[in-house]
């Protein structure tokens, strides 16, 4: 049986879809069968970084509204690694139901050791956290991530999923020095969660294409993708 993992963000543009995808990478580059499950709202798809958009025949929707299977919208990106993409018409992606969510999710966990899903914020009201075995919350280092990582927490623990997993993007050293921003270490004993996971701020993460997702580059971004695959196994 399959695991479910939520990637969430409570800040836009923070580089959610592109953790997802890379977490997704990395674990079926180990030889586990993963499902990349697009439910983000975002501007930039998992379909237009991996460069299947105009493959897509049926969507996430069309699955969850059983206009067809799941296996009929998914995507094959690689052999152990599948894509079931988010529509590309706005707005019908709205108005999920948590049932339709709980059988989609129980059909692709026969079907794959992982689901790795994008989703807007871990508080959507379709989310069966008795599904979830893991959330990745994805945040910077400015002052608001306290009470949004707080807030993951509050809600993930609700719903008793302990295994939260924050991780640190667009992170600048300089800007902690400066007094502008926090440190992880000052991050991690306000909010009692292990900030070990961390990406350094740099210019070429802002535009990254299908090449750099798939490469095996030893950078601080590739480290920490490591490290969260690694938690997740």
């Amino acid at each position: 049986m399959g695991k479910l993992t939520l990637v969430e963000s409570q800040k836009n543009y923070i580089g959610k879809t592109v953790i997802c995808i890379k977490t997704g990478i990395a674990l079926s580059q180990e030889g586990k069968s993963v499902l990349l499950m697009d439910l983000s709202s975002g501007k930039k798809k998992i379909s237009e970084y991996l460069n299947v958009n105009e493959s897509i025949i049926y969507d996430v929707k069309d699955a969850l509204d059983e206009i067809c299977s799941l296996e009929q919208a998914v995507i094959e990106i690689s052999e152990k690694l599948s894509l079931l993409p988010c529509p590309r018409i706005v707005g019908k992606l709205d108005a999920i139901t948590q049932e339709a969510f709980t059988e989609i999710v129980k059909k692709a966990k026969e079907s794959y050791d992982y689901i790795i899903a994008d989703v807007d914020k871990v508080s959507s009201s379709y989310i069966n956290f008795n599904l979830v075995s893991h959330v990745i919350t994805v945040n910077n280092n400015d002052f608001s991530c306290i009470k949004e990582f707080n807030n993951v927490k509050n809600i993930a623990q609700k719903y008793n999923v302990n295994c939260i997993l924050p991780l640190l993007n667009m992170y600048y050293r300089e800007n902690t020095k400066k007094g502008t921003a926090m440190s992880a270490k000052d991050i991690q004993r306000m909010t009692g969660m292990d900030m070990d996971v961390v990406i350094e701020g740099n210019p070429r993460y802002s535009n990254i294409g299908y090449d750099y997702l798939f490469s095996s580059e030893e950078d601080s971004f590739s480290k920490a993708i490591k490290t969260i695959s690694g938690k997740l196994n």
